[in-house]
């Protein structure tokens, strides 16, 4: 695989304080989760505003948009999450979580392949999923440690990776029976799963990248590269390449198969909040706690 340097083609305007990002299927839309706490619409393809949705009252942390991109599930701070209507921009559900025994902050969110069911991770640990069309509890993963706070699906819908300080767990889907839990030795601050759900990726507060057996729950291999803690994790739709950001505000590219770093991109001043590549691998798009920025190979 030839490297191929990536150039930053559009910052979009009025995009400060981002913590979470997702993209429509198409990859016609991108919605930000900000501080402020609003949830913003943007046209991906010119960077415009089209919408704003404002409901939660606390920062946006978590996003998820529906596999047939018409279900926009948001968390929040404010330990509710949100059921949008994409089209109409109308809240269909919103469910609250609370738990005197930790903080209940949604910190991810991630639907089943068949957009069904949707599955949260909080900042407590608690991992619950639930029925997506009508918000419903249909039960939970783990409590406390057991839980996850970074939750990463594989393409097939068939296994769901979490993290959740220093313990790493697998889960075989539908039936959310789990494969195992061991600990990792360091905090797991981000988590992606490669596409064949064989390998997942979690950053330390070192810099690392360290590459466990999915299916052993053995630790592979690790690589180093960041300067500071890694907060961001995408695996490229083609399963070829990794990207990693960093609280500085560096994204790094890796090609999986040599385990090597492709390029580094710098344009961020402060810690990345979230990292999603095109459909069609030739797009990052990445926020900060500055910025929206789109990425294409030159």
């Amino acid at each position: 695989m030839q490297s191929q340097p990536f150039q930053c083609l559009r910052t979009f305007n009025d995009s400060v304080s981002v913590y979470a990002i997702a993209m429509s299927p198409d990859a016609s839309t991108l919605i930000s989760g900000n501080l402020d706490p609003r949830i913003k619409v943007w046209n991906l393809t010119n960077g415009q505003l089209q919408r704003t949705l404002a409901g939660h009252k606390d920062i946006v942390s978590a996003l998820a948009i529906s596999p047939n991109g018409k279900i926009l599930a948001s968390g929040s701070y404010d330990e509710t999450i949100k059921l949008w209507d994409l089209d109409t921009g109308k809240v269909r559900h919103t469910i609250n979580i609370y738990d005197e025994a930790g903080s209940q902050q949604i910190a991810c969110l991630v639907f089943s392949l068949d957009g069904q069911i949707l599955y949260s991770g909080t900042g407590g640990g608690d991992t619950y999923y639930w029925d997506a069309n009508t918000g419903k509890e249909l039960g939970s993963l783990g409590t406390s440690s057991l839980g996850s706070e970074w939750l990463a699906m594989s393409a097939d819908g068939r296994t769901l990776a979490g993290a959740y300080i220093g313990n790493f767990i697998v889960n075989d889907l539908p039936r959310g029976t789990r494969r195992f839990r061991i600990e990792t030795g360091h905090n797991s601050p981000s988590l992606a799963i490669s596409r064949d759900g064989k390998t997942v990726f979690i950053g330390d507060y070192h810099g690392n990248i360290h590459l466990w057996d999915a299916r052993q729950g053995q630790e592979r291999s690790a690589v180093g590269g960041h300067s500071g803690i890694v907060k961001a994790l995408a695996v490229s739709p083609d399963g070829r390449m990794l990207a990693s950001g960093d609280k500085k505000g560096t994204i790094k590219l890796w090609e999986l198969d040599s385990q090597t770093e492709l390029c580094t991109l710098e344009g961020h001043s402060k810690s990345i909040t979230g990292l999603i590549f095109s459909p069609d691998n030739q797009t990052l798009v990445s926020s900060s706690l500055d910025a929206i920025k789109v990425w294409g190979i030159r």
